[in-house]
């Protein structure tokens, strides 16, 4: 019973691979360009933090696939079993920010919460849109029935008129027929079936599963659109700032004048922001390059999924460059045009097939982790030239009928980046159709102009902001960050900028005195430098796993070492044995670390593997000649290979299954 008991808890005891797009965003996110979105809820009344923890933590059971954790492998990133409670926090900061890794109980999302709003942000290599919302329409919901006393199951039956996530165990996400642009309807959803654990199994697989190489077929395959579009250029707002506006609209308004057009309203709504970024940011005669939406489209619209992993596509609705439209009617013929012409299943299976061919190359396949990182950097971000801004629209959300009337609405916000500065999210409920633009820009002429041409229209927008950039229409919903969140990242950099000029002084003044010294002694400093660098970055900054601080400050100090020993005539007392010493201080540390924390190990395999690889260098140091004393070199390498094999042998199955969900490719 003991080791079956501590099989439950212990840490990555399961694993998935991540899905086509997610190995993407995996690639790319970080600090500067997070991947994140928010679906947020304004409630009636004030949150209760207590509730809203009890809420999650009914919730995330029945989201199993939620449960994870983000790791590094050889060849790809993979997501492994998180056991540890997720927690809430009171939003203090600016929305979409970085998730760290590291941070935050380390799930690959945050649950927080303001006044009246309470706001799911995730991680977009774990969930697409409707992922987050089927989550996030769960969680109000049992906030919802905790909040009004509601207990067990009532009520739960009788859930006809309810889209989205279902309270039963072994819940499967609701397969939504959508519109041909990828909005869905009202009111849709899919009741949950069947109780055994084969099937919950059955189920919780499908959830996870990577309906990209479901559908994957061989097929010519129609790349991204690579020509750089249309900017939003201006000032930013200062670092890490976001400036939100939120336009809530009557949707039977949106809808009357969209049908009226003959159109849908994700059609409208794109064409209206094409039109206005050309009213804004051009002359309004003439394109130098084209003005281009990057639109996301469910593609469980068009196959048959169950997936609670990303399962979408993404398709450029773009004005191209020369004359610019003479009405905003030519500029929805084309709109509407290029979306009924692209969103068809036919070009969607060529996107999954160009998407999905290079991931399945083996060539692709064996690169390493950080390879792969910088090239996959250099591909997405050559392709998000050629879109000006996202236009995403989720569609309505549909609650459940007796606690519908409890909330105000839903917010889509999305991240930006560096290359985005504004994007723009839309999401339905209760009646309304809330438009969000999420930007990192001083001034707000395009939110501005959007909202004034559907006032022409006859559409009123109410508007609300959080105060970054327009005090006028801040109604106190945000929190007002009064301190500066990127306060430390700034230090962070100046301290970067003061070594690199502490370095460049020192060769300057090595040079103008080494005919009287006859030494480069500034390589020892720059040596010094760049060690200290490094601590900081990769020490101090990260919340790093303890043997990967290990690892890489012990390699830091043996560069430093061996320049030291260079620089003082090469005597060898660095590699013959200050290195090896060093080594088999790593390898003991390592063995600490792993009887110090047994149930999770496997944090610490790869760094072990890592040291052992590492310390057959001296012996290639030997043999090249550069070693004189090879008996602590030759000691050391016996020892971490012993330590390797008894961990390999004292753990059995649970090795092979580290060494599998590592180095698979």
């Amino acid at each position: 019973m003991k080791r079956e008991k501590k099989r439950v808890h212990a840490q990555g005891a399961k694993w998935r691979k991540l899905d086509n797009t997610a190995k993407l965003f995996a690639a790319v996110a970080g600090e500067d360009f997070s991947q994140v979105f928010r679906i947020s809820a304004t409630l009636k009344e004030e949150v209760s933090p207590e509730l809203l923890k009890r809420a999650l933590d009914a919730t995330l059971p029945e989201f199993e696939n939620f449960r994870v954790k983000l790791r590094q492998g050889f060849f790809w990133n993979y997501f492994e079993t998180n056991n540890r409670e997720p927690v809430i926090e009171r939003e203090e900061t600016y929305p979409c920010k970085f998730i760290d890794p590291h941070a935050s109980e380390r799930f690959p999302f945050r649950v927080s919460y303001y006044g009246r709003r309470i706001n799911f942000e995730v991680f977009h290599g774990l969930t697409d849109g409707l992922g987050a919302l089927n989550f996030m329409k769960f969680l109000i919901e049992r906030y919802l029935e905790l909040l009004t006393g509601e207990k067990g199951e009532k009520g739960r039956d009788s859930r006809g008129d309810r889209a989205g996530a279902r309270g039963e165990k072994g819940y499967a996400p609701e397969r939504r027929k959508t519109a041909p642009d990828g909005t869905p309807p009202e009111g849709s959803g899919c009741p949950a079936s069947g109780r055994q654990k084969a099937d919950r199994r059955v189920r919780e697989r499908a959830v996870s599963a990577d309906s990209y190489l479901t559908y994957y077929r061989e097929r010519p395959r129609r790349r991204y659109e690579t020509e750089r579009a249309l900017a939003i250029t201006g000032d930013c707002l200062p670092l890490d700032w976001q400036s939100v506006l939120h336009g809530t609209v009557a949707l039977e308004d949106i809808r009357a004048i969209s049908k009226n057009a003959g159109v849908s309203i994700t059609k409208y709504l794109a064409a209206a922001l094409l039109w206005s970024i050309i009213q804004v940011y051009t002359d309004g005669h003439t394109l130098k390059r084209p003005a281009a939406l990057n639109l996301p489209i469910n593609l469980r619209t068009f196959f048959e999924s169950d997936t609670m992993a990303n399962f979408f596509s993404v398709v450029n609705i773009a004005w191209p460059a020369g004359p610019a439209p003479r009405n905003f009617e030519e500029m929805l013929a084309l709109v509407s045009r290029q979306m009924d012409e692209k969103i068809v299943k036919d070009k969607l299976e060529e996107t999954i097939s160009y998407n999905v061919s290079n991931e399945k190359k083996w060539y692709v396949r064996i690169i390493p982790l950080w390879i792969k990182h910088i090239a996959l950097s250099a591909i997405f971000f050559r392709t998000s030239r050629a879109y000006t801004m996202t236009l995403s629209n989720l569609g309505p959300v549909a609650l459940r009928g007796d606690l519908a009337g409890m909330v105000s609405g839903f917010q889509l916000l999305l991240g930006v980046s560096g290359r985005q500065r504004m994007k723009c999210g839309v999401i339905a409920c209760n009646g309304k159709l809330c438009i969000t633009f999420n930007s990192a820009m001083e001034d707000m002429d395009l939110q501005d102009c959007f909202f004034r041409f559907l006032r022409e229209q006859g559409i009123e927008a109410e508007l609300e902001s959080n105060g970054a950039a327009d005090q006028e229409h801040d109604q106190g919903n945000y929190p007002s960050v009064s301190h500066d969140r990127g306060k430390l990242k700034k230090i962070v950099n100046l301290f970067y900028l003061a070594l690199l000029t502490a370095a460049a002084l020192m060769g300057i003044m090595n040079y103008a005195t080494y005919d009287r010294l006859d030494r480069w002694w500034s390589l020892l400093v720059m040596g010094g430098i760049a060690y200290a660098a490094m601590t900081v970055r990769y020490s101090v900054m990260r919340r790093a796993n303890i043997a990967g601080i290990l690892v890489r400050q012990s390699l830091g100090a043996q560069a430093l070492l061996v320049l030291i020993d260079y620089m003082y005539g090469m005597k060898g007392w660095s590699v013959n044995y200050a290195i090896p010493c060093l080594i088999l201080f790593d390898v003991i540390a390592i063995v600490f670390l792993i009887l110090l924390n047994r149930l999770n190990w496997q944090s610490y395999f790869m760094y072990q593997i890592t040291i052992t690889v590492f310390s057959f260098i001296p012996l290639f140091l030997w043999w090249g000649g550069l070693i004189t004393k090879p008996l602590l070199s030759v000691v050391v390498v016996i020892l971490s290979v012993a330590v390797l094999a008894g961990t390999v042998i004292l753990g059995d199955w649970s090795v092979k299954k580290e060494l599998k969900r590592r180095f698979y490719f």
